[in-house]
């Protein structure tokens, strides 16, 4: 991999941010953030990340689904890879998979909160991997 890999973070959480920006600058990844959907969506016109880690409750309980739907119906922002990073089941007790789910939360992964730095790491380079193939292949 010759350029860095940009990975935006979206979360109003501020230490949730400042670790995990930590966690990917440490593995060679540039990396964006925002602290709402609002900003988010904006970011990734700018910034054109090669993937996103977005937290669901933000500005309101669905914030991080919005971003993903707005996201994936711009054609030239589609492709861009999504992994759902969330503590929804702690806040509401409500559970979602991307098996059970995916269809319309409109995300390429989904993980709860707190996530293994090892595991976040993982989890980029598998999506970014897949968008490589899948670019390939066009």
């Amino acid at each position: 991999m010759g350029k860095k890999s940009k990975i935006l973070l979206v979360d109003n959480d501020v230490d949730f941010v400042d670790m995990n920006r930590a966690v990917l600058e440490h593995q060679g990844y540039e990396v964006v953030t925002a602290f709402s959907g609002k900003e988010g969506l904006e970011t990734v016109k700018l910034e054109r990340p090669d993937a996103i880690v977005l937290d669901l409750m933000m500005e309101k309980h669905d914030s991080g689904f919005t971003f993903a739907k707005n996201l994936k119906a711009d054609p030239n922002l589609k492709h861009i890879p999504i992994l759902m990073l969330t503590s929804v089941a702690d806040a509401t007790g409500y559970q979602f998979s991307l098996e059970e789910d995916g269809y319309w939360m409109k995300t390429d992964d989904f993980a709860e909160k707190p996530l293994l730095p090892t595991e976040l790491v993982a989890r980029i380079e598998k999506l970014l991997e897949k968008t490589e193939e899948e670019g390939a292949s066009e």
